[in-house]
């Protein structure tokens, strides 16, 4: 589209920079500053951005150091069920202003919700979502600047509305995803409700939280789980008015997000075979949201107490304030070479529930050789390999500990080797299993104890015992006949038989434990394959070593069971490994690749396939995915190396990233205009998936690639470092059928 509109970047008055206050300013001449420091009428001598000038030139981030700005919006719906595309192109006089009354009255806007609702009746869309923010259910808006007036000249209207386009560039090109069914609308008690009876399940704790913020008044609200025994957090990642707001803005894997980092000096304790409460009948939220705010006020003194906390925890409610205990205090170097302290308070419960009935007697643990609590140093690096200090290190001096940002890589910062586990999967629809694992000096002991329950019925329809096992065993190695479910299971040795299956290059022996340790087994039980399994906190992938029962022994002697166990619980809350065994809810990629290419984007989906690896439990197993979207006119290559383990999981990638893909494709000249696709019927795309596995299998163990765009379909092999072309045809289909395959 030609003669876009383009203004002057406010910002900068079109000069590409602006001169801003000096960071130094904030608290002055001074080396040791705060940041609650005001903006001082003197600089710091010494800084090194503006040499005590106290203004420094920085370039312009709002026009992209161009000076202007382009008065053009787009906004695409999308239906990933059909791979259907509709924008609009928003432009100076394409809506009509209205009255806004957000300010008291007075204003204009541009309001946007009715064109969504249009495009989304042209793609055949019930309900969508904003790739980049959640959707505002009135739509988005422009609000107009005050000068603008439906009485002034039409010239004089268009200049103002341009001005307040422009003022949207850094979100120009907004992304809807839309699926065809209306998704339901979340009621609040409800969601809650389910809550409290899928923590029961997973022996956690669920946590609703008002905390007020440090600097202002008003309370923040959040809902989490949590491992019981943990410390207060030091933030919150809530950010809702009100308990109902809190709740419908948050998902079970936002709620269960940080689970590890909230729960990482938590002390580990054995599960007792306790079944799960049946959770509340009913859930009044205003009653619960007013006792919560009462709690927020010091009943002796009247003051405002940093918070309160109601813990659903053992079937009910336990109710208790916030209360500041102290703070810390943390040193960052700022780029103009002053010292900033921040302080951050340290809160407390004001009273703490009573342990769980599900929690047994601790487990026994030892003290992480490989870093100190009270400072940064960590194992360092030139010990890797021979555990030996390298005597010349310039890390660490000989000594064999360095100061390091990361994580200590034995005990993951919680400072703690355990001699037993806690493995807990489950589909978050009700289904649970826990799997115990202990080590001790009279042999091995390992348990598991499942349960099924309908969260969206009544109490009394829940705590049934879950019969996972089917005509199976609940060990997963075969060896013994099912058990009933909903009991806890032991079974006891002296001696793990773990095998010797393999000697890594260095010398290092890998054993592969029996079947009860394998964590691949369970997948069948939750109806999901072996890559399915997921950490519950953040998605992560699931180690290979705990799905196929392998450990590798770095010292002579070592036992495999302990080392096993030590390294399966390592920075883990209270020794507790959570999964998730579900499908990632996606659509198929075929859906998606007709989708990105109805929005004239490049996609290159890449496949390794690691089946000539099968029996060597060194190596990569099963296959290897990966989905990159970038900008048409980009040189295709395989991905190197594909990291996911299965298209959906690389599909789920992609669609939570694609926003960055999409502002990656908006023209950097604010003169060009911004693309405005348009498919409001799907066109047909072969599913790449056994193409690629077709291919893939010719060349094992190297990343194959389709690269669609400019109207054709590339196949691509990574061989070492270098990329070479297999085939350029139209199609995917003829493409495969061009090599003969």
């Amino acid at each position: 589209m030609a003669g876009v509109p383009v203004v002057s970047c406010r910002s900068c008055d079109g000069l590409a920079f602006t001169l801003d206050r000096c960071h130094c300013t904030y608290g002055g001449d001074r080396l040791l500053v705060t940041e609650q420091d005001r903006p001082a009428a003197e600089a710091y001598r010494d800084c090194r951005e503006c040499q005590g000038v106290g203004t420094v030139g920085r370039p312009c981030h709002d026009c992209q150091q161009t000076g202007r700005r382009r008065a053009q919006l787009v906004l695409t719906m999308t239906n990933l069920d059909s791979g259907a595309v509709a924008s609009a192109n928003v432009v100076p006089g394409v809506v009509e202003p209205t009255p806004w009354s957000g300010d008291g009255g007075g204003s204009w806007h541009l309001p946007l919700g009715p064109l969504l609702r249009e495009l989304a009746g042209l793609v055949g869309v019930g309900s969508w979502t904003d790739v980049r923010q959640p959707a505002d259910p009135d739509g988005p808006l422009v609000l107009l600047p005050r000068a603008w007036r439906p009485d002034q000249p039409a010239p004089v209207r268009r200049v103002l509305e341009a001005e307040a386009i422009a003022g949207e560039s850094n979100d120009a090109w907004r992304l809807y995803l839309g699926r065809t069914t209306v998704v339901p609308e979340r009621e609040a008690a409800a969601e809650l409700r389910r809550w409290c009876r899928l923590a029961d399940l997973l022996c956690l704790d669920l946590v609703v939280e008002a905390r007020r913020l440090a600097a202002t008044p008003s309370l923040t609200w959040a809902v989490r789980f949590e491992v019981p025994g943990g410390p207060v957090p030091a933030e919150t990642y809530g950010y809702a008015d009100d308990l109902a707001g809190a709740i419908t803005a948050t998902t079970d894997l936002d709620a269960l997000y940080g689970l590890e980092a909230r729960g990482l000096t938590v002390p580990g304790h054995q599960l007792t075979g306790t079944p799960p409460s049946a959770g509340p009948s009913t859930i009044d939220l205003d009653q619960l949201e007013r006792r919560i705010l009462a709690d927020c006020v010091d009943l002796g003194t009247g003051d405002p107490t940093c918070g309160a906390q109601a813990v659903w925890r053992d079937g009910r409610w336990w109710h208790t304030s916030l209360r500041a205990d102290g703070s810390t205090e943390t040193l960052t170097e700022r780029s103009t070479g002053q010292i900033v302290s921040r302080r951050s308070p340290v809160l407390r419960r004001g009273w703490q529930p009573p342990a769980p009935s599900w929690q047994g007697p601790p487990i026994r643990y030892v003290d992480c050789p490989d870093c100190d609590p009270h400072s940064r140093l960590r194992r360092c690096g030139c010990r890797l390999g021979t555990d030996r200090a390298d005597p010349d290190c310039p890390h660490c001096a000989g000594s064999g500990r360095s100061p390091s940002v990361l994580r200590c890589h034995t005990c993951r910062d919680s400072r703690r080797l355990h001699s037993a586990v806690t493995v807990t999967i489950t589909d978050l629809a009700g289904r649970v299993a826990h799997l115990h694992w202990r080590a001790g000096p009279s042999g091995w002991q390992t348990g598991e104890q499942t349960w099924r329950a309908d969260l969206t019925a009544q109490p009394d329809d829940l705590a049934q015992p879950d019969d996972l096992a089917g005509d199976g065993d609940l060990a997963g190695d075969g060896d013994e006949p099912a058990r009933p479910a909903g009991e806890e299971h032991w079974r006891a040795g002296q001696h793990v038989p773990a095998s010797h299956v393999a000697t890594y290059p260095g010398g290092k022996p890998l054993h592969q434990l029996p079947g009860q340790f394998r964590l691949a087994g369970w997948a069948d039980h939750f109806g999901v394959r072996p890559e399915d399994l997921v950490e519950l906190d953040g998605g992560g992938t699931l180690d290979h070593g705990l799905r196929d029962g392998t450990v590798t022994l770095h010292e002579p002697g070592a036992d495999p069971l302990t080392e096993y166990l030590s390294w399966a619980a390592r920075g883990r809350p209270g020794a507790r490994l959570f999964l998730l065994a579900r499908r990632p809810d996606v659509p198929p990629l075929a859906d998606l690749l007709r989708l990105l290419l109805g929005l004239r984007l490049a996609v290159t989906i890449t496949l390794t396939d690691h089946s000539r690896n099968a029996g060597d439990l060194t190596l990569v197993q099963g296959e290897s995915w990966d989905v990159t979207v970038d900008r048409p006119g980009v040189p295709p290559a395989p991905a190197d190396p594909p990291t996911w383990s299965t298209p959906e999981a690389a599909t789920a990638y992609c669609l939570e990233y694609l926003e960055l893909a999409i502002a990656g494709n908006v023209p950097a000249d604010p003169t060009a205009s911004i693309p405005v696709p348009q498919n409001p019927t799907s066109r047909t795309v072969d599913d790449p998936v056994p193409l690629l596995r077709r291919l893939a299998r010719h060349h094992p163990a190297q990343p194959v690639a389709v690269h669609y765009g400019d109207s054709t379909c590339r196949v691509s092999v990574r061989e070492h470092h270098d990329v070479r072309q297999l085939a350029v045809a139209a199609t995917l289909p003829a493409a495969i059928g061009a090599l003969g395959l």
